[in-house]
């Protein structure tokens, strides 16, 4: 991948463009050059859920490389993000966003001060607990639900009802799922049952 000086929108879609079938390795590349160039973010972001299509696949892809390594970024793009996961059909993008979504919920409820926890509205937050929610209750894989069902728990330390429904959900739909979404639901109802003891 040629680095491209002063690149802008279009030129990122150029280069997602070239990256071969979500190949992780090119992926990663173009994660550097955006965790180079911070202005590129936030038309990462956008592209990532401008379309429908393999170019929008490699941007989301990529925003969770770069969430990864620079959270405090998507605060001030959440009400891009959070309005538009709900929309996603494909489920390796939804993957994606709900690894996002978990390390979002994470950082709001960290005990050190943050962007995330600075920046976020409850309007932001809804929308994030009302997506992971139908994430967790649709026939999705389980990296998806599992993502979900613990971003939902670290919401529910601040949200006390939450961890109520994650409960209900999660005894309920356990003994019909994979081994990974079995050992992540034990582990979330674990957590939920020390969180209410303390």
């Amino acid at each position: 991948m040629d680095v491209v000086k002063n690149m802008n929108k279009y030129s990122l879609i150029k280069e997602l463009n070239v990256i071969p079938s979500i190949n992780r390795e090119s992926v990663k590349q173009l994660s550097k050059l955006i965790l180079n160039d911070q202005h590129l973010f936030k038309s990462l972001v956008e592209i990532a859920f401008d379309y429908d299509n393999e170019i929008s696949l490699k941007a989301i892809i990529t925003l969770e490389i770069v969430v990864e390594q620079r959270l405090d970024w998507i605060a001030y793009n959440l009400s891009y993000f959070t309005k538009n996961i709900a929309a996603l059909k494909d489920e390796n993008a939804i993957r994606s966003a709900s690894k996002i979504c978990n390390l979002i919920a994470q950082d709001y409820t960290s005990k050190f001060d943050s962007a995330v926890k600075l920046i976020i509205t409850h309007e932001q937050l809804s929308e994030i607990i009302e997506t992971c929610f139908d994430w967790l209750l649709k026939d999705y894989k389980a990296s998806i639900k599992t993502q979900s069902m613990e971003a939902l728990y670290h919401i529910g330390k601040k949200i006390s009802w939450i961890h109520y429904e994650v409960r209900l959900i999660l005894e309920k739909n356990s003994t019909n799922q994979s081994t990974n979404y079995i050992s992540k639901a034990n582990k979330v109802l674990e957590m939920i049952s020390k969180t209410s003891m303390a």
